[in-house]
């Protein structure tokens, strides 16, 4: 069965403990939401959803994606007792997070040079328009 079903009945068994089965029915309530929000971007073409972007903006997307997909299976595997210390997918997360850095980083770099450019058009008007007087 698949997790969201599995918890589903879960969720429904009598065995568990109230607390228990309200805890799994958030979860749940959790999954189907994160599937709702996903699916404009799953049934979308890649190439349609990038079509309009800059660069930075489809890193951007890509990274997201990717650590979406990554935390969802990370979720995934914890909820089948598989350890996630040593799992190569803890270290694609961290790989993830680093390039989100490196990208925000970038950004902000490119964001100080804009301000830059802005300051330096402004004292060259500036200028022109104290040797015009």
């Amino acid at each position: 069965a698949l997790p969201c079903q599995t918890i589903h009945h879960m969720s429904q068994s009598t065995g568990l403990p109230k607390d228990v089965r309200a805890q799994l029915a958030e979860v749940r309530e959790s999954l189907d939401g994160i599937e709702a929000e996903l699916k404009p971007v799953l049934e979308t073409p890649w190439e349609t959803l990038v079509a309009d972007l800059e660069p930075a903006q489809k890193a951007k997307l890509s990274l997201i994606v990717a650590y979406a997909a990554d935390s969802l299976f990370y979720m995934y595997i914890k909820t089948q007792g598989i350890a996630t210390e040593d799992h190569p997918v803890t270290e694609e997360l961290a790989r993830i997070k680093n390039y989100m850095k490196k990208l925000k980083d970038a950004a902000g770099e490119g964001e100080k040079q804009q301000a830059r450019l802005k300051l330096n058009k402004e004292a060259a008007s500036r200028f022109i328009t104290a040797g015009l007087s």
